[in-house]
């Protein structure tokens, strides 16, 4: 019995041990969620302004089809830009991103990876190109690569070697729900810009609005792709931190139930020792 209780004591020393890291992770992720959620609002003014921008040209130049961002190409591949976290204990944030491209990205697509979970993914079960040279862009959230990853993807779209490039991210609901989507970045859909309220004025761009547009859609691409980059991490902060709160949650649950047969243990070694003196009194 002394042996029983023994591992109860250890198991229990064990679970209160593995709370604390637990508990210790819940607070850190906690606080890059908080950081990440205010980066995510600081962005979205910038954001919604280009994207009036383009509402605006586009809505004052209905007939404007020779950009090439707005044309689809024939030929190409298609590339795919694959957001994913380099560090575990998130809970089914990678999984369930896995299961939303496993129908859509084919044999021979091009895949961009961001975060070392999603490189390790594509190079072991993608039968195609897997360029990784990005993957520690949702650790360093640095623009300066964001911009060199535009310039590389609208040059290759420029020159007709892509037929599309789409963006599979997970979207941001709340810190309990998040959702992966899959969104076409070129050819432009101008369906995008239908719900933005623009005004009725009529502006002049110079040096033509062809040239305004085809300088303004890589960094509408830019602050879009960054975007769905920063909320990608909030995603991935927001559900490692309830993984970790339902794991020191359980550890309570747990220790709780360890210290009942503890307690329980005690009271019958108390029960049988009782007996034992009870018994040799009566034999004398």
């Amino acid at each position: 019995m002394s042996g029983s209780m023994q591992e109860i004591k250890r198991r229990i020393k064990s679970v209160e041990s593995t709370k604390k890291i637990t508990k210790a992770m819940e607070l850190v992720a906690t606080s890059k969620l908080r950081k990440t959620r205010n980066q995510l609002d600081e962005l979205k003014p910038y954001y919604q302004k280009v994207r009036e921008t383009c509402a605006e040209i586009l809505a004052s130049n209905s007939t404007m089809t020779d950009s090439p961002y707005l044309l689809k190409n024939k030929d190409g591949v298609n590339i795919y830009i694959v957001i994913t976290s380099s560090l575990g204990l998130c809970g089914g944030y990678n999984v369930n991103l896995f299961k939303a491209v496993k129908d859509e990205i084919k044999d021979g697509d091009y895949v961009y990876t961001i975060g070392s979970k999603g490189t390790s993914h594509f190079l072991k079960h993608h039968h195609g190109v897997t360029d990784h040279k990005f993957s520690d862009l949702n650790t360093t959230l640095d623009f300066k690569d964001v911009t060199k990853l535009v310039t590389e993807l609208t040059n290759k779209y420029k020159n007709k070697e892509v037929k599309e490039i789409k963006i599979v991210y997970t979207e941001f609901v709340n810190n309990l729900t998040f959702t992966p989507r899959i969104v076409t970045l070129l050819p432009v859909d101008t369906n995008e810009f239908k719900n933005i309220h623009i005004t009725n004025k009529y502006t002049i761009f110079e040096p033509s609005p062809e040239v305004v547009l085809d300088s303004l859609i890589p960094m509408y691409l830019q602050a879009v792709i960054y975007g769905y980059l920063v909320e990608s991490v909030t995603s991935e902060n927001a559900s490692r931190r309830t993984s970790m709160e339902n794991a020191t949650d359980n550890a309570e649950d747990l220790t709780e139930t360890l210290l009942l047969k503890y307690n329980q243990a005690r009271q019958t070694a108390i029960t049988n020792e009782v007996s034992e003196i009870v018994a040799g009194a009566n034999a004398q």
